[in-house]
């Protein structure tokens, strides 16, 4: 995304008294300064450089904003000199810190609209300048544009005529060259830029649709704080209605889990402890830190001698490199010397597939233990794959929302496996907290 120029040196003295004392940028809005607002739109909408041509009251901005690295973005500043040169003159002057290509917006401007199409356009017209319009109607300000056939037909914000439907949006994308030829010391205005480029047929246009919202009047700043609020809101409700959902999946799954395959597999842990064997849990990802985690309750809390392959990076990464990633867990499983005592304990979303190369390591594995006669368990999601149709007893994680499959897995081997060392047949140790008293 090309950075964009924010226009934000004037003194509002519209706003007077609530800029006295500060830049129009910082005033208040719903608890922040405006400009951490727009900022924040910005870095939300793919943008993650920001230039601010500054003026009055400069260094309140830079002392609150610094380099941007809170808010997610690199900012930089222009300050106006001793001279004001107007809002065409700043960007004149910030030119040696900018690409070739750059957004322009005002910095009393909250503009939600798609950004990365509005580039799009602009790069596709060849053309030196671009203005966004909206059919305004008069409705929030007064139009000034014509705009008919997705071209500007005129644009002129003091001679406006009745064909004059649409309104500079405030949001424009320029060239370098578009500002490179304005004289050095005379104040010049963007919209002067606007109606040069127009006239020389070098003005692209993109129509949005979302009514812009601005703190230039004290009406335009009580309109953003209320619909900000709104906003606001509608996104804590929106994220407090997942929430509540991804909780409602938990007790889903949690209501559908087989007990009695749970069951099964306390029989297996229980049988291979008797017999002297080992556990040797498999994971791949999530899983993987999963098994590291289960391997430290396994030994210690049920007093089952457990490993996990991926516990060792060294071993794991020589045998990647040396023999690839689909037999490194059947060779550890070899050079482990693993036997019909022991016990393998698969954790893993899909299960394996070998047909569709969906980690095959895994299904290496399971032949070879298989093979060896080891009892075979399993923790897994989807439909279980190859681990539910080779396992002795396998736990199923329910599907109940195919977008969460992964995370609900993941998080249901750690209950599962918590319930299992806490099972009365295998837990052997007192957990620490529960033995304090």
């Amino acid at each position: 995304m090309f950075p964009v120029v924010i226009l934000a040196g004037g003194q509002a003295t519209r706003l007077r008294p609530l800029t006295e004392n500060v830049p129009k940028a910082l005033l208040d809005v719903n608890g922040e300064p405006f400009i951490v607002h727009q900022l924040r739109l910005l870095r939300d909408s793919g943008i993650r450089r920001a230039l601010l041509c500054l003026g009055y009251r400069a260094e309140q901005v830079l002392q609150l904003l610094g380099n941007g690295a809170r808010l997610g973005l690199e900012l930089d500043y222009a300050l106006d000199g001793p001279r004001l040169l107007g809002t065409a003159g700043a960007i004149r002057q910030a030119l040696p810190r900018l690409p070739d290509a750059f957004f322009v917006l005002y910095g009393d401007s909250y503009l939600e609209c798609n950004y990365p199409a509005v580039q799009e356009a602009f790069c596709a017209s060849g053309r030196a300048g671009l203005m966004t319009v909206l059919r305004n109607q008069d409705r929030w300000d007064a139009s000034n544009v014509e705009f008919a056939d997705g071209r500007i037909r005129a644009y002129d914000k003091i001679n406006r005529t009745p064909r004059m439907q649409h309104i500079d949006y405030g949001l424009g994308v320029f060239r370098r060259s578009a500002f490179a030829d304005l004289p050095a010391d005379e104040p010049t205005d963007v919209a002067r830029v606007y109606a040069d480029l127009l006239r020389a047929g070098e003005l692209a246009a993109f129509e949005v649709h979302e009514r812009f919202y601005e703190i230039g009047s004290p009406q335009g700043l009580e309109d953003t704080r209320r619909y900000l609020a709104a906003r606001q809101e509608r996104r804590r409700s929106a994220s407090l209605q997942f929430v509540e959902s991804y909780l409602r999946e938990c007790q889903q799954v949690i209501e559908k889990l087989d007990p009695a395959a749970i069951d099964r597999v306390v029989d297996l842990l229980a049988e291979t402890r008797a017999a002297g064997g080992r556990l040797f849990i498999l994971g791949v990802g999530g899983s993987a830190a999963n098994a590291s985690h289960a391997v430290n309750d396994f030994r210690k809390i049920a007093q089952i001698e457990t490993y996990t392959p991926t516990d060792n990076v060294s071993e794991l990464t020589a045998r990647t490199n040396d023999d690839g990633w689909p037999s490194v867990f059947v060779e550890w499983l070899r050079g482990s010397r693993l036997r019909p005592a022991d016990m393998l304990l698969v954790f893993s979303v899909g299960g394996g597939h070998f047909e569709k190369n969906v980690s095959p390591n895994l299904v290496a594995a399971l032949q070879y233990a298989k093979q060896a006669g080891a009892r075979i368990g399993g923790i897994v999601g989807r439909d279980g794959g190859y681990t539910a149709r080779v396992a002795h007893a396998c736990i199923l994680v329910p599907t109940v929302n195919p977008a969460h499959v992964t995370p609900h897995t993941e998080a249901f081997q750690a209950i599962v496996w918590h319930l299992l060392v806490s099972h009365p047949r295998l837990k052997a140790m007192q957990t620490k907290w529960e033995s304090v008293q």
